[in-house]
Formats: C-alpha cells, sequence, structure tokens
C-alpha cells in the first residue's frame, strides 16, 4: 500500500511539473503578446492621427483648388480685360474725335 501511494505521489508530482511548465509557456505566451497588442494599438493610434493630419491636408488642399483659378481661367480673365480695355480706348478715341 505505502509503495501505491508512493507511485500515485510520484505521478501526481509529475503531472504538476508538466502542468507548471506548460503554465509557465502559457504565461510567456501570453506576455508576448500583450506586448505585440500594446505596439499594434500605439502603431494604430499614431497611424489614426496621421491619416487626420492627410485628410485635413486634402481638404485644405481641395478648398484651395476651388478657390484658386486655374490656368485657363486665368488666361479667358486676362483676354477678356484686355479686350475691355481695348473696347475702352475705342471709346475715348471716339470721345475725343
Amino acid at each position: 500500500m505505502a509503495t501505491e501511494l508512493h507511485e500515485t505521489l510520484s505521478r501526481l508530482l509529475s503531472k504538476s511539473d508538466v502542468f507548471v511548465e506548460k503554465y509557465r509557456l502559457l504565461h510567456n505566451q501570453y506576455a508576448a503578446l500583450k506586448n505585440d497588442n500594446d505596439n499594434l494599438r500605439r502603431s494604430i493610434e499614431k497611424l489614426r492621427l496621421e491619416n487626420e493630419k492627410l485628410q485635413q491636408s486634402n481638404d485644405y488642399l481641395k478648398m484651395a483648388r476651388d478657390i484658386a483659378p486655374n490656368q485657363d481661367s486665368v488666361a479667358r480673365t486676362r483676354a477678356l480685360i484686355s479686350q475691355i480695355v481695348r473696347d475702352i480706348d475705342k471709346c475715348i478715341s471716339q470721345l475725343n474725335e
């Protein structure tokens, strides 16, 4: 009977050693995954802030493009002003006659 208890105790101790070793392994994996998760969360936050800044910059550029004239409209406006100046010059010369 003592040998049976000794063998049972020996099996329990070996099983508990295996259990403890698996626990340590899982605990280390958990710590590594938690660290990776924290790093990824920081990266996500950094990318989110960068995305917001780029979105705001894009909105400003769209606004500036809508407000600022493009080359075609500048050329048309200059041509129109030149035509108006010529018409005014003609009117002035007719008034002087």
